[in-house]
């Protein structure tokens, strides 16, 4: 029928009817035709295994006509069964990498015909690496532990540690590096790497972390009541700790007394606790020994102080080392420096300041020998002279005269014939016994070839006679010998 332009048609309620009925019709002819819906797994997606499961959602798929599916063009539809709306292709081996699933289906009906899904996926069946790059022997110092290794590109590496745990993300070059906030302590540490496939890789180790340093006690009496006193410490941490101690710079041994006793003074012990990650605690602590107020008994060091201490100030004074002013009771840097070098003077090792019995007995006595009058007299702080009659040089080998001092004691020497004497050419040497010209007791000056001795010739006592040594009867030159000390002074006077 054929209406003209501008002709009005009335429809009636018959055709409206129809019309609705075709919609409707066609409504559900489109929703029962066959449409290739969600895949798993899904473009882009990964699987785990060679023969991995593929799903394949398609509404309708009872209407279809047919379909053909490939796996990198390699035909698999033998393959793929139908269950309810999912065609599912399984038992077909791939090898790791990517692969390109094509499926192709026709279904008839009036919005049938050709489908197509084209979709990439990927297999990985292998772990991913997982190298740790920090060494973790021993224990660790710090708290906030960093670690850095390297895993498959992408993949997800996780360390876990007692409650601390962290996950970062390797990156294009496999490296990764990640942080754990770990309280001091011992735990299992767990390194584990996930990757896109969901392979999986884990090490466990020990993990020792201690931050902190040791805890430590040191038992030291600041004025000890003995000159070797028992000094102790003790040390406590979370991991072993070694303790060492060192008392005026020298190694020293906590827990026992000091082999010898301490010298009268202030001394530093020193010790140090070091724990099993390097971390160290030290103590110091500065102790006055002064046991003993009487000259003699024990040495004098610097920092000493008592009446032993203003004694050996006055000796030093006499010396003309110390100035009267300087005398004070504490053995001050002065005083130090005065017996230093009154020890380099007078031939006392080691020469460092410290006032041994030989030196405190060095300063306290001095010889005075009288050439005219054949007389020795000893000089000691404290106690009457003593005076011993000696022999002297002859004038062709005169005694020298000044000051000098004993440089050398020996018991029962042997005379060796001086060098370029002539009245001992041709002479060899005596060994000690009857006969030896030095009797039984030599002290050495530090004038060439000259001491006080014994001699086997008594009767030459009083005279001048020798060959410049200072002759004694060998009863008075053994008793001088236990009186006087290396770095006595000797004058020497006509």
């Amino acid at each position: 029928m054929r209406v003209a332009r501008g002709t009005k048609v009335a429809i009636g309620v018959g055709a409206v009817v129809l019309v609705g009925a075709a919609g409707a019709w066609l409504g559900v002819a489109y929703a029962g035709t066959p449409r290739i819906g969600s895949v798993t797994p899904g473009p882009g997606g990964w699987a785990r295994q060679h023969t991995p499961r593929i799903a394949i959602h398609v509404d309708n798929a009872g209407a279809l006509r047919r379909y053909t599916v490939t796996i990198d063009g390699r035909p698999v539809t033998s393959n793929t069964t139908r269950s309810g709306d999912t065609l599912l292709v399984s038992g077909v081996p791939v090898a790791d990498g990517h692969h390109t699933v094509v499926v192709r289906a026709s279904a008839g009906g009036l919005f049938g015909g050709t489908l197509v899904k084209r979709w990439t996926f990927s297999v990985d069946t292998s772990p991913p690496t997982l190298a740790l790059a920090t060494k973790l022997h021993g224990y660790q110092r710090q708290d906030t532990l960093a670690l850095s290794g390297t895993s498959e590109p992408g993949a997800k590496v996780s360390a876990a540690a007692g409650k601390a745990t962290t996950t970062v993300t390797a990156g294009p070059d496999g490296s990764f590096q990640l942080t754990l906030d770990v309280p001091d302590g011992s735990y299992p540490l767990t390194l584990s790497a996930r990757d896109a496939a969901g392979n999986t890789v884990s090490h466990t180790s020990e993990l020792h972390v201690d931050s902190s340093p040791p805890a430590l006690t040191v038992d030291a009496d600041a004025k000890p009541a003995t000159a070797r006193p028992l000094l102790t410490a003790t040390a406590t941490d979370t991991s072993p700790v070694h303790v060492t101690a060192t008392l005026d710079c020298s190694r020293y041994v906590l827990g026992k007394r000091p082999s010898e006793a301490l010298v009268q003074g202030v001394h530093t012990l020193r010790v140090t606790a070091t724990d099993a990650a390097g971390n160290t605690t030290t103590h110091t602590t500065r102790m006055l020994v002064d046991t003993s107020e009487k000259l003699g008994q024990a040495r004098l060091g610097a920092g000493a102080r008592g009446h032993d201490v203003t004694q050996i100030q006055h000796l030093l004074v006499h010396q003309g080392l110390l100035k009267k002013r300087q005398v004070t009771g504490v053995y001050g840097p002065h005083t130090l420096k005065a017996v230093k070098t009154f020890q380099l003077d007078h031939s006392l090792v080691p020469a460092v300041g410290i006032a041994g019995p030989d030196t405190i007995g060095a300063l306290g006595t001095r010889i005075v020998i009288d050439q005219s009058a054949h007389r020795l007299t000893l000089y000691r702080v404290g106690k009457k002279p003593v005076v011993f009659g000696v022999a002297v040089g002859q004038p062709a080998y005169p005694t020298p005269n000044g000051t000098f001092h004993i440089i050398v004691k020996v018991v029962d020497p042997t005379w060796v014939p001086p060098p370029n004497a002539p009245w001992a050419q041709g002479a060899l040497p005596i060994p000690p016994g009857p006969g030896n010209p030095l009797g039984t007791r030599w002290m050495g000056l530090n004038a060439p070839s000259v001491g006080i001795h014994g001699t086997d010739d008594p009767g030459s006592i009083g005279y001048s006679v020798s060959h410049g040594c200072i002759r004694m009867q060998i009863p008075d030159a053994e008793r001088l010998f236990d009186m006087v000390y290396v770095g006595t002074t000797v004058k020497i006077q006509p």
